[in-house]
């Protein structure tokens, strides 16, 4: 099977799909599935076996957060009105597309908005966008923001980013396959195969040295679709990087879990938050007259194990 679904050019988040989808359908027909949930199996199947063909989003069905014996280590609501500099560094540079500039950035009404906008600014003329990262970094606990995504439209939009990274972990002699350091990402992409609407989280890990592969490693766990709309509501998104996995939470809610490659992270990484821009100023969508497009924060919180 792993070599017809090899032939189909299935990436490996649809493979996942597809055996999960095959698992839960030999349970259905060896009578395991308990007749109060066999609605909800059948639906579960059809949406695995859709995500595996068609790349379409999935609904978290997993276990319930459980942060028993966690305390809270950082927390920050954006109460003020300014962004308190003395934790987070605010970018000051030139992206791929424009520019990273506090400008991109106010606190106001309990909330941090980031915006995307093409204007004479700070930097010049073009695209202002926002990057900022905590000054302390971090080994294993549970990340967690509360939001309304930025309403990426099409591809060549910029995008919504909460994520975690350690400087150097393209390296496959300081990534060392996971261990050494990697990228743990929550993105708020369009829905990859209609690319009309912002539904939920792309949850992945990008690292080198898994194999001997010089390109970066890296695995996208597809779609997964939050329970409000992701833009106009706000909606809770978390990781849980533990000693031996990272596990993925939509409003407290297990979407994915994973121990990709040679083993988690064991080194303290940057905790981040950006409004990302295109790759390259040509492949930009978005126009100068279009509307101002935000990433509201409500507040960001991280526990960790005393």
């Amino acid at each position: 099977m792993e070599a017809i679904l090899t032939l189909l050019k299935f990436a490996t988040r649809q493979k996942m799909a597809f055996y999960a989808g095959t698992d839960l359908l030999k349970q259905l027909l060896s009578f395991k599935v308990p007749f109060t949930k066999i609605g909800a199996t059948l639906l579960a199947i059809v949406e695995l076996f859709s995500a595996s063909f068609w790349d379409t989003p999935r609904t978290p069905r997993g276990p319930e957060l459980d942060l028993t014996g966690y305390e809270i280590v950082f927390e920050d609501n954006f109460d003020g009105d300014e962004l308190n500099t003395d934790v987070w560094n605010v970018t000051t540079s030139g992206s791929s597309t424009g520019f990273y500039d506090p400008s991109a950035m106010t606190v106001k009404d309990g909330n941090l908005t980031i915006t995307a906008e093409y204007k004479d600014g700070p930097q010049g003329k073009g695209w202002y966008t926002g990057d900022m990262r905590l000054y302390e970094k971090y080994c294993k606990g549970y990340f967690e923001i509360r939001c309304k995504a930025y309403p990426n439209q099409k591809r060549g939009d910029f995008w919504s980013a909460f994520w975690l990274s350690v400087y150097g972990e393209y390296i496959p002699e300081v990534s060392q396959g996971g261990p050494g350091g990697c990228e743990i990402d929550i993105e708020w992409f369009s829905e990859s195969t209609r690319g009309d609407r912002v539904v939920g989280i792309t949850p992945a890990v990008w690292l080198n040295g898994a194999d001997d592969d010089p390109e970066i490693d890296g695995i996208n766990f597809g779609d997964y679709a939050a329970q409000k709309d992701p833009v106009e509501e706000y909606n809770t998104y978390g990781i849980l990087w533990t000693d031996t996995e990272y596990i993925w939470y939509i409003n407290g809610v297990e979407a994915v879990r994973t121990s990709y490659a040679k083993g988690v992270s064991e080194v303290p990484e940057e905790l981040i938050v950006t409004l990302c821009s295109p790759s390259k100023a040509s492949t930009v969508t978005r126009t100068a007259e279009d509307p101002v497009g935000e990433y509201v924060i409500d507040y960001i919180r991280i526990w960790q194990l005393p």
